[in-house]
């Protein structure tokens, strides 16, 4: 993606220090106090993608040149959006869709082998990258059809057996970034199908679908069945196949299942044990999807078990944590997740105004998004806010 802070800045006819008074000028008329890094310099650095903006740069930035994120290039546009630059964005959106979508409209192979499975594993981590940058509604019903088309080359085609058991994980692999999907989607009971389907595949395949018994007791803890938490991750655990970025984060959720049970002194032991294995180097037999569990979503679980255990200011800390250190360019749907968190903090302990621009920058971050999770969870800010006014 290209920044394009300067295509706007040029088309007002302003210089690189003209346009950064004018931005401080923009953010104290708004009331804002005037925070470091909007200084030329600083300008420079942003505009040429040397920086990445935060949150509080990116909210001002859209409101100063009247654009959206993915009209100044912060994230990928959505065919259809409208601005300056659509075209473009569009073309972007396209280039990457297209090699995923020739993929499901070729015929079904006489014979698989090992390169058709690479190629079809790099098809699933393209479906990611899309679920990643608009949310499940972009990619769910194309996610179902590869999983269809998979399933069909079991059936169809011919292989040998690592290629066969390859085959069979990927079957696995796609029903559960399906159940993904549907849960983003605030469609838990077609997630819990999906889910018991990856976990039949992956037992075809002689494997073990660690991923989606995590993703499971995601849902089990958003749900409030903490003893189902649990039970999954201590499930996934037992299988011994967890690398330790992967086990880091079956814990972190484990400790939510004991703060669920309020659980306060297992619940932090089960943290630290986490947190201690959290920043360990990537792992050869890490799952490819483990690198959205970074730092930032490690903190966005320590923000659920404090806030379980009613640690306000706590919760405030950890929320605050996820939000500067997540990539609101890679994941910019869980960048609009936990700017709602941290408004949610800010609310529940009365700290209104803070809470209420957090909340306004909440909607700048999920403009194009099409996760009904993040729109749920907006929309629960917006009414605690009403409520608490």
């Amino acid at each position: 993606m290209t920044i394009r802070l300067r295509e706007y800045r040029e088309e007002r006819g302003l210089t690189q220090f003209e346009a950064a008074a004018a931005i401080q000028r923009f953010a104290t008329a708004r009331g804002d106090p005037v925070e470091p890094g909007l200084d030329q310099t600083a300008l420079s650095r942003h505009e040429n993608g040397h920086r990445r903006l935060s949150l509080y740069y990116q909210a001002l930035f859209c409101e100063f040149y009247g654009a959206s994120l993915a009209q100044l290039g912060l994230r990928l546009a959505l065919p259809g959006e409208n601005g300056h630059h659509e075209d473009v964005d569009r073309r972007e959106f396209l280039a990457g869709a297209a090699g995923f979508m020739a993929t499901l409209a070729l015929p079904t192979p006489t014979r698989l082998g090992s390169s058709d499975i690479d190629r079809l594993r790099q098809s699933m981590a393209h479906l990611r990258e899309l679920d990643d940058q608009y949310g499940s509604g972009s990619v769910y019903t194309a996610t179902g059809r590869i999983f269809q088309r998979l399933r069909s080359h079991v059936e169809h085609a011919s292989y040998n057996e690592a290629t066969g058991r390859g085959l069979r994980e990927l079957v696995a692999q796609a029903a559960g970034d399906a159940g993904w999907l549907a849960f983003d989607a605030d469609r838990d009971d077609d997630a819990r199908r999906w889910w018991t389907e990856a976990m039949q595949w992956s037992r075809l395949a002689e494997s073990v679908s660690v991923g989606t018994l995590a993703s499971m007791a995601l849902q089990a803890s958003d749900q409030h069945r903490p003893r189902e938490v649990l039970d999954l991750t201590r499930t996934a655990q037992s299988t011994g196949s967890a690398t330790p970025r992967l086990k880091a984060d079956l814990l972190a959720r484990e400790a939510q299942g004991h703060a669920g049970q309020s659980d306060h002194a297992r619940a932090h032991a089960v943290l630290r044990r986490a947190r201690n294995l959290a920043e360990r180097a990537r792992h050869d037999d890490d799952p490819a999807w483990i690198d959205l569990y970074g730092p930032a979503e490690f903190a966005s679980h320590e923000r659920r078990v404090t806030l379980l255990l009613g640690d306000m200011a706590a919760t405030e800390e950890a929320a605050r944590t996820a939000l500067a250190l997540n990539d609101a360019v890679a994941f910019p749907r869980n960048h609009a997740l936990y700017v709602i968190y941290l408004a949610d903090a800010l609310v529940r302990r009365r700290k209104l105004d803070e809470g209420a621009a957090v909340a306004r920058q909440a909607t700048v971050a999920a403009a194009g998004l099409d996760s009904a999770r993040v729109t749920r969870q907006l929309q629960a800010i917006t009414q605690s806010l009403a409520a608490a006014a």
